[in-house]
């Protein structure tokens, strides 16, 4: 292969198809610095936006018989940064109402206590999100896992908008009674989801 850079991106995802690390490694070059940049902007923390890089790379790596040349793959990997993006900062939204749920309620130790932690809050509201009903489910984790508008969402399902709002509704007030039946704090469901 000749110098790198005098390949498109569309010749350079060709032979990425076919297995070729040197256009991995074109491709690596030509937009981890730009990758980096966008995801520092919106995260403000060096090693989260680093992270991101290597994610958006390893999927590419991993996805490369499947990928189009005849698709924008600036665009491909903006996206596929933007999801990490977005499930790094609601991760960060979900530990943060944990620490903040721990600092009003001190006399729980927050390190030993098996009542309430992270992970079993995470679980908790894994299974909650799972009794949804499929279709309500669906319409949840579009808004809130694929952060889409309740008119993105409506136009995907080919819904209307209202029906979308009642169902989120529906599968707040439902997640919220399931985290309250096995103990977790209102305040704490309100400070995952304001």
């Amino acid at each position: 292969m000749a110098e790198g850079n005098d390949y498109t991106d569309s010749e350079l995802v060709s032979l990425l198809r076919i297995g070729s690390s040197v256009a991995f490694s074109v491709l690596l070059d030509r937009y981890s610095s730009k990758l980096y940049r966008f995801s520092l902007s919106y995260l403000k923390n060096r090693c989260d936006a680093e992270e991101i890089v290597q994610e958006v790379f390893l999927k590419i790596w991993k996805i490369r018989e499947e990928l189009s040349p005849d698709k924008s793959f600036d665009s491909f990997l903006f996206t596929i940064a933007k999801n990490g993006i977005l499930n790094t900062i609601r991760k960060e939204k979900s530990q943060k109402a944990y620490l903040n749920y721990s600092v009003l309620y001190p006399e729980k130790n927050v390190l030993i206590d098996e009542e309430l932690n992270f992970h079993e809050l995470e679980r908790a509201y894994q299974q909650a999100v799972n009794q949804l009903s499929p279709k309500r489910r669906e319409i949840f984790k579009l808004s809130r896992e694929k952060f889409l508008s309740n008119a993105e969402i409506a136009d995907h399902l080919g819904i209307s908008v209202k029906t979308v709002e009642n169902q989120m509704t529906s599968a707040l007030t439902g997640i919220r009674h399931a985290l309250r039946l096995q103990g977790f704090s209102l305040l704490l469901f309100f400070e995952l989801f304001k």
